[in-house]
């Protein structure tokens, strides 16, 4: 994955040419294994480009659809995975629980997920700038960082937000 901020973009989203060109252009003269990368890119018959953007929404369901993973609370970093992935265990317990009320199963799937997935929107440290680092010595800053923090004596205190937001849900025990 290429990841990069930049104001918005004028791209013709069909033209996968032109949106490879874009990112060429980007990233060149990185150095490390990005050429190589880049070179793939252009060889690879099923390239994906897009922005990445968040939207809020107040209700994660209408009638019998109903939103689970990035559809409904997309904007965390690191943790979209685990996220889905305790939103289907919450959705389909709750749905099993109501077997007459979908619609009540869906209330219950939002009020169960809501606190965790508020926890795990939460800005990282650093924010944006410590994921995407804008400038070569504060990527370099970063992966120093990075590779330390597991043997720093303070680090449940410099991680303690993250891992928080990770177990900020207790799962239910639905029944088979």
């Amino acid at each position: 994955m290429f990841f990069f901020t930049s104001s918005k973009l004028e791209y013709d989203r069909h033209n996968d040419h032109e949106q490879k060109q874009l990112l060429a252009e980007v990233f060149s003269g990185v150095g490390w294994e990005v050429p190589r990368l880049l070179d793939a890119m252009s060889q690879a018959p099923d390239f994906y480009f897009d922005r990445t953007s968040r939207v809020d929404i107040d209700k994660w369901s209408k009638g019998r659809s109903v939103l689970l993973g990035d559809a409904a609370y997309c904007g965390s970093v690191g943790m979209g995975t685990s996220m889905a992935l305790v939103g289907a265990y919450v959705l389909a317990g709750e749905l099993a629980a109501s077997t007459d009320d979908h619609r009540a199963a869906f209330a219950r799937y939002q009020a169960e997920m809501l606190g965790y997935v508020k926890e795990n929107l939460k800005p990282l440290p650093g924010g944006v700038n410590g994921f995407l680092p804008r400038s070569r010595r504060a990527v370099w800053l970063r992966n120093q960082m990075i590779r330390v923090l597991p043997h720093l004596p303070m680090k449940e205190r410099m991680t303690g937000s993250m891992e928080r937001a990770a177990s900020a849900i207790t799962l239910k025990d639905y029944a088979g």
